[in-house]
């Protein structure tokens, strides 16, 4: 610190906590300080106004060292400057040349990593000629070939994602590089064995769980052995936030998911060093931007006790983290505000200390992505590194008192998910048995609830709604095409020796035997079939939970009208008197109704109520919102409401809450009251359906 810092600081006096605590309750009027000013998270966590040294003390360096255990601050001890994080592209377009030409472009650009994700026939195992909404078709090693042509296999980092077909997906990899010349310890990337995120993401897997087991022991055997470049396991959470859970929930659901896996590996003799080299973690990263700091920060410590109990060295317990953008906090309505909401995701991932960050489109929930918004999402990555420069710190959160604290609780909390699901017979369990599904939808009832409220804001769609937006289009994909796709791959017959090989073999040598069927033409579902498994695991499948989903329900059913060629559902703003007296209400409704839809008449006031009636006659809406103070209403409503009614108004709201004149107002003809803290969702249904208009 300079002397000038010195001399500024020591020319303002200390204030201690309860000075400040005292001052600021004088300021709430009464008003409780936990309700007004303590935040409660999804998570349970109450977030305090302020924090200061008693909320997390530092002496002891009680975080640790960035680079060392338990990794809380991060793997690199001098923050990146010569070990930048990855950026991994997501490849997911169903139509194969769409995307070779996404591949070849991104070569244009030197892309270094790549996350290719195949579609849910090739996850299944199971043939089928029906095209898929999104995922790469891929389902023999030579249209995997195909597809990854644009790329030198042996300098790009592939990232292959096939769900429950994990060791048939690697099996067709290793075969496609090998028919170009690269051999298997020259591919670096990841495998992505994850079979119990698959079976709670697909509610299925090809084979039995404990075909799933031997599959993902001998993936990571071969890889130990033969391919030190390819880790083969992944734990993948993205499953269980899509659906809603909360990051303390990701966080044990991935302990437990760890710890299942490493259990797999060690008691099938992989040393513990060399299970762990095998293992890496994939989670979504949301948009609040410290609970997923914290939520990285915590899984690395958390991952590194898990280690270090089982008896793992230093570099056993280090976590490599990847970090992908939600899907649940996208739009389609207002999709250029995802722009936002990736980067602000993305830096919360770089802030956390992820080794590999994914960003993508913002018109990601409109189908397969434009060549802009592919590019800005890639580049929202370049300005967070070159331009704002996050590589250059160590663990930027580190010391922070409400980033540490936070960090702790939802450790703990996630420690204790973790633990419970121990107790009660693993991760399996927890998913065959619904208990993983039924405790994210806890969860995420709540958080509808809050979003129904507008308690937690979708900005661009339940507030700051713009009825009158151009919607973002984006054509899908031409089904005859990709039903040729897959008719080409399923016509394709490998020998039945081959294929006879493959189920005959164990272990390590079950990949390579999978290997040689792939490069004679074996798809998919021939593999799956082959590795055999008995009788199919099954679970709840979790859904994809968008927190913008309820209200485009009701956008959706109003362009739906429209489209029958009816007119779009009007509202009448009944403004009390001048300006001043009404704006704030009256934009609060206009805010209210637009988030459904309902397109709202303004104006700058009326001064009786047969001006109010003739205003209502003349917009044609067949509904009316009163918008006023509360002495106006006091006085007007019990005037303007018959007026409006005799007008035709079907429904009279009333902006604001009604106190003990409730019984009054509606004597009068008000039939709904809209204030901070009611249904939103459940208001706009009603007034829809009042008009015809099924949402």
């Amino acid at each position: 610190m300079s002397k000038t810092d010195e001399s500024l600081l020591g020319a303002f006096e200390a204030v201690a906590y309860d000075a400040w605590r005292e001052q600021v309750e004088k300021g709430l009027k009464g008003a409780d300080f936990g309700r007004k000013l303590v935040t409660r998270t999804a998570e349970g966590i109450e977030v305090q106004p302020l924090y200061t040294e008693a909320d997390w003390a530092p002496q002891g360096d009680r975080a640790g060292l960035p680079g060392a255990p338990p990794y809380r601050r991060g793997a690199h001890s001098l923050g990146r400057h010569a070990d930048n994080w990855e950026a991994r592209v997501r490849y997911d377009n169903p139509d194969p040349a769409a995307l070779a030409e996404e591949l070849r472009a991104d070569r244009e650009r030197e892309v270094r990593s790549v996350w290719l994700v195949l579609d849910a026939e090739a996850r299944s195992g199971a043939a089928s000629a029906a095209p898929q909404e999104r995922g790469a078709a891929c389902l023999t090693a030579a249209q995997l070939g195909a597809t990854l042509e644009p790329l030198a296999l042996d300098r790009v980092r592939l990232s292959i994602d096939a769900g429950g077909s994990a060791l048939p997906a690697a099996a067709c990899l290793l075969a496609a590089a090998d028919a170009r010349g690269v051999v298997a310890s020259k591919l670096q990337g990841w495998l992505n064995a994850d079979p119990l995120a698959a079976l709670a993401a697909d509610g299925a897997l090809p084979g039995s769980l404990d075909a799933a087991r031997a599959q993902l022991i001998a993936l990571a055997s071969h890889c130990a052995d033969n391919a030190p470049g390819l880790r083969a396991v992944t734990v993948s959470t993205h499953a269980y936030h899509d659906a809603g859970a909360s990051a303390v929930q990701e966080l044990g659901f991935a302990l437990a998911t760890g710890v299942t896996y490493l259990r797999w590996l060690t008691d099938a003799g992989l040393p513990l060093e060399r299970a762990c080299e095998q293992l890496a973690f994939s989670v979504s990263v949301g948009s609040d931007f410290f609970m997923e700091v914290a939520k990285l920060r915590a899984l690395r410590q958390c991952w590194s006790q898990v280690v270090a109990a089982c008896g793992g060295d230093a570099e056993a317990q280090r976590c490599v983290v990847h970090a992908a953008s939600s899907a649940r906090s996208k739009t389609r309505r207002d999709p250029y505000v995802n722009m936002l909401r990736e980067t602000t995701e993305a830096f919360s991932a770089a802030v956390g200390g992820a080794d590999a960050i994914t960003t993508c489109g913002f018109d990601r929930a409109l189908g397969a992505s434009a060549p802009l918004a592919r590019r800005i999402a890639q580049n929202a990555q370049v300005i967070l590194d070159e331009e704002s420069h996050v590589s250059q710190i160590a663990d930027p959160g580190g010391g922070s008192y409400y980033v540490e604290s936070l960090t702790d609780q939802v450790a703990a909390a996630g420690w204790k998910v973790f633990q419970s699901i121990e107790r009660d017979g693993g991760m399996p369990q927890a998913i065959t048995a619904g208990v993983v599904a039924s405790q994210i939808e806890e969860v995420a009832r709540a958080r509808a609830k809050d979003i129904a409220k507008r308690k937690q804001a979708v900005t661009g769609v339940s507030e700051f709604a713009n009825v009158a937006e151009e919607p973002v289009e984006r054509s899908s994909a031409d089904a005859a095409a990709l039903s040729a796709v897959r008719k080409q791959a399923l016509s394709v017959a490998s020998e039945r020796a081959e294929l006879a090989a493959v189920g005959a073999a164990q272990g390590a040598a079950q990949v390579a035997a999978a290997v040689a069927a792939a490069a004679a033409g074996a798809t998919l579902a021939q593999l799956s079939a082959a590795l055999g498994g008995g009788e199919a695991a099954s679970a709840p499948a979790l859904p994809v939970r968008r927190h913008a989903d309820a209200f485009e329900a009701l956008r959706d059913a109003c362009d739906a009208h429209v489209a029958a060629g009816k007119a779009r559902p009007k509202v009448f703003s009944c403004n009390l008197g001048p300006i001043p007296k009404h704006k704030a209400r009256a934009q609060f409704a206009l805010g209210f109704l637009n988030a459904g839809g309902l397109e709202v008449t303004d104006n700058d006031g009326f001064d009786s109520a047969e001006a109010a009636a003739a205003g209502l006659t003349e917009s044609g809406a067949p509904l009316a919102v009163i918008c006023g103070g509360d002495d106006q209403y006091a006085e007007e409503v019990a005037k303007v409401a018959p007026a409006l009614k005799a007008a035709g108004a079907k429904r009279i709201i009333l902006a604001g809450r009604p106190g003990d004149a409730e019984a009054s107002y509606r004597e009068a003809g008000v039939t709904d009251f809209i204030f901070m803290g009611s249904d939103v969702v459940q208001a706009l249904k009603g007034l829809l359906s009042e008009i015809g208009v099924s949402a």
